[in-house]
């Protein structure tokens, strides 16, 4: 072995191995005050002095450097517990841990966190490709780790946010047609006598999402005035149903009820003190507008059965029971409604996410704008 090579104090060694290869070692101290050994290699010296001159120049100049023993795993499990968990809701949390336990930590767990490269991760999302995971399951590992490393970056663990170089694998995009108007209409007529007709008629006029409409209490509903105020959704966490505030801060919001729905409430809110009346103390007093038979909240699954079935009885078209929400939004503006009025109305956080995602140009809309060009140059 080579002897090393004398520096001055804090420059560093450099040697040659038994198996060739040239190190240099320099004494750094890592992100969180501790201070370790670093060693680069080369295959030549001069290679190896260029890398040590890079990194003293990082120590030197207060860059970050990552522990050398701190892997993805490690990593992720502080970060679930003491980035995520205090800041996110319940079931992103849920969705973030079940991507690293499932996928992340098995796969890259062992790499080292400053070790890991941006064509390491593309490879990874190919080789998911290759094992049969799903195009949207790859996009959300993908999110999770960007995610992830985008706070270690905040934290001053990374210089960069290696996932953020990756552009993941494009879902194929799903051009999903909300019910007209007319199986709107057909719908809500098939279904009076359903007891969750209000919740329909809710869905359909409001376009409340899955959780809002479920997790609504007689509390936030004045029949007095006519209005409904959205300030929380129903969720199931953790194997519980779970009531909790909005997505966000623009979600939580007060519509006007239009006679259609003020009347279904009416009546709905009559027959279900029929039924709270016949099971007396069995009836649970959670106040949810819209229950099972026994009075319990319906599960956010169930809810979306149930208006599959109701569709399905009904003769019309199934579609999610999301796409009534984009049906309205679509309907509305199609209406002529002001954007900014639509955007209040379902909630969005942002004036591009109601005219870019919800809204739907059917082959009708295309022919009547198409129409007035039509006439207009025939005016000329």
């Amino acid at each position: 072995m080579t002897a090393r090579r004398k520096a001055a104090n804090g420059a560093g060694s450099i040697y040659q191995r038994k198996d060739g290869r040239w190190c240099g070692e320099l004494y750094v101290t890592e992100a969180g005050g501790r201070r370790a050994r670093r060693q680069v290699y080369g295959r030549t010296r001069r290679e190896a002095e260029t890398k040590l001159v890079q990194l003293r120049s990082k120590a030197d100049g207060d860059i970050p450097l990552t522990p050398a023993r701190l892997t993805l795993a490690l990593y992720l499990k502080e970060w679930l517990t003491q980035i995520v968990a205090p800041r996110v809701r319940p079931n992103t949390l849920e969705a973030y841990s079940y991507n690293a336990e499932k996928y992340l930590v098995p796969d890259l767990g062992k790499r080292p966190l400053a070790k890991l490269t941006a064509r390491e991760v593309r490879l990874y999302l190919d080789e998911l490709g290759q094992r049969g995971v799903g195009v949207r399951t790859i996009r959300y590992v993908h999110s999770t780790l960007r995610a992830a490393l985008e706070d270690a970056v905040r934290e001053e663990l990374l210089e960069k946010n290696v996932a953020k170089l990756v552009r993941p694998p494009v879902a194929p995009k799903v051009e999903r047609q909300p019910l007209t108007i007319d199986e709107i209409r057909a719908f809500l007529k098939a279904t009076r006598d359903d007891r969750l007709h209000a919740m329909f008629v809710t869905i359909a006029l409001l376009g409340l999402r899955r959780s809002e409409v479920l997790g609504l209490r007689w509390d936030d509903v004045d029949l007095g005035m006519g209005t409904l105020t959205v300030r929380h959704g129903l969720h199931r966490v953790d194997g519980a149903l779970r009531l909790m505030p909005t997505k966000t801060v623009r979600s939580r919001r007060t519509v006007p009820l239009p006679t259609p729905v003020l009347e279904s409430l009416e009546n709905h809110r009559r027959e279900q003190d029929a039924e709270r009346k016949c099971l007396a103390e069995h009836w649970p007093q959670s106040g949810f507008v819209f229950t099972t038979p026994i009075g319990t909240p319906i599960d956010p699954d169930n809810g979306s059965k149930i208006v599959r079935a109701a569709l399905r009885r009904s003769g019309v078209r199934t579609v999610r029971l999301h796409d009534f929400r984009h049906g309205l939004v679509s309907v509305l503006l199609g209406l002529g409604v002001p954007p900014r009025t639509v955007m209040e109305i379902a909630g969005h956080s942002a004036l591009e996410m109601t005219m870019n995602v919800y809204a739907h140009v059917t082959l009708d809309d295309k022919r009547a704008a198409l129409d007035k060009l039509g006439a207009a140059l025939e005016e000329g």
